[in-house]
């Protein structure tokens, strides 16, 4: 007997939550509109919800969010392809597996490093989204209007308590990997 997961047995507005803005990148990353890709995710949760979708477990959950999401995206390509669509925007069809399996990778990391700086205290989660962002700590300290040494110690006790989270060796891959793509 295998225990199925019922997404209406599952408090789906946090899945929803969960979920939601990382797919949104990922879609985005196809179509290169956010009001598309948000309205396409938004779609694949509205399918899931009126076909009672089960899932054997989390990963099986996770796995279809993903691969229905870029369906979608495809499927949306291919409609616009045959009403013309510019080639650069064409090439986006051709990804390969591997490109796919790479970005699912990438959104779901952020997904977790998003809920990770979620608990962070409030100061410290603005101070890692701007540092994400690519801003220097002086422009960090411009931005929230204090001092650089006091953003220099919001991220000490930022990283020490991700390093908690995720250990040493995976917050440096998070914030190597997610300083060019945020």
């Amino acid at each position: 007997m295998s225990l199925k997961i019922k997404i209406r047995e599952v408090d789906f507005k946090k899945v929803f939550e969960s979920y939601f803005p990382s797919l949104c990148v990922f879609a985005n990353k196809f179509v290169r509109n956010e009001d598309l890709a948000k309205d396409l995710v938004q779609d694949v949760f509205v399918k899931i919800w009126n076909y009672k979708i089960e899932f054997e477990s989390e990963k099986s959950m996770k796995v279809y969010f993903y691969l229905s999401t870029k369906n979608a995206c495809f499927d949306h390509l291919k409609k616009e392809k045959r009403k013309g669509l510019p080639e650069e925007l064409s090439e986006e069809i051709e990804l390969t597996e591997d490109d796919v399996e790479n970005e699912i990778v990438r959104e779901e990391t952020y997904r977790q490093l998003e809920g990770a700086i979620e608990l962070l205290p409030d100061k410290a989660r603005e101070v890692m989204r701007l540092n994400l962002r690519g801003l220097s700590n002086q422009e960090i300290a411009e931005e929230l209007d204090i001092s650089v040494n006091t953003i220099k110690t919001h991220k000490r006790l930022a990283f020490q308590k991700l390093r908690k989270i995720f250990g040493e060796q995976f917050v440096v891959f998070l914030l190597v990997e997610f300083y060019h793509f945020i």
